[in-house]
């Protein structure tokens, strides 16, 4: 079983569906996490969106749990049609065997009754040694280590993730906040002396995103950085001021 190697490092969000893909449905789940992440003190590394392809969500099952990224949070394609191959990809990914989950199908076959055919039963086919995810309007989800499998459906995904979350994800140490500022100038006009902040305060993101609209040039600065970094954020407002008087 290929669990994590090395130090933990930040959350990964895998949204599954070929409709993403082939850019027939906006991907609302993979904002709203990565969104709850940062909201939480805790933003995303990584940010995948694949096919429902078993070999393709295995290959990168393998590589963000090598990668030590936790949590892993994957939507969709845990159902029991055909091309829900979630479930099994992530039991390929870890190497483990996929089996009947004997909690899972209790669960499914109550809600069923006598609905409960064998294609909703595989659905309570999931890697062996994980545990359920509670979930108050279908079937559940699933943790196996790191990795936490949810639905699709964002009326299931959210408040399966939010207390998933709560308890998976440690305090963190000062929440991240964002701060922006538009500037009259183009990116070039900035770009060296925003590097030069940058490297000057590795605790914090800065960005330097073009204003669209058709108006004069201008350009919005935006700092991601911890709440309780009160230097970075006074050298920021200092680097802001100094740009708009130049």
């Amino acid at each position: 079983m290929t669990m994590t190697t090395g130090n933990r490092v930040g959350p990964a969000v895998v949204t599954v569906g070929d409709e993403l893909l082939f850019g027939e449905r906006e991907n609302g789940n993979q904002r709203w996490l990565l969104e709850r992440l940062h909201t939480l003190g805790h933003p995303a590394e990584v940010a995948l969106s694949l096919p429902d392809d078993l070999g393709t969500i295995a290959h990168w099952v393998a590589i963000l749990s090598q990668r030590g990224c936790f949590p892993i949070l994957v939507s969709g394609g845990i159902g029991g049609t055909h091309d829900d191959c979630t479930r099994q990809a992530i039991a390929a990914g870890l190497g483990l065997r996929l089996k009947l989950h004997p909690e899972c199908d209790a669960i499914l076959a109550a809600r069923y009754g006598d609905r409960y055919t064998n294609q909703r039963r595989r659905m309570a086919e999931l890697p062996a040694g994980c545990t359920l995810l509670p979930n108050t309007k279908g079937a559940p989800g699933f943790r196996i280590g790191g990795i936490f499998a949810f639905p699709g459906f964002p009326e299931m995904l959210q408040p399966m993730a939010e207390e998933a979350l709560a308890t998976a994800l440690p305090q963190a140490e000062s929440a991240i906040v964002t701060i922006d500022a538009t500037l009259p100038l183009q990116e070039g006009d900035i770009a060296l002396e925003v590097e030069a902040f940058s490297h000057a305060h590795p605790t914090a993101r800065v960005g330097i995103y073009p204003v669209a609209g058709g108006g004069p040039p201008a350009v919005t600065l935006r700092l991601r950085v911890p709440d309780h970094d009160v230097e970075t954020r006074s050298a920021f407002e200092s680097l802001v001021t100094r740009l708009r008087s130049s």
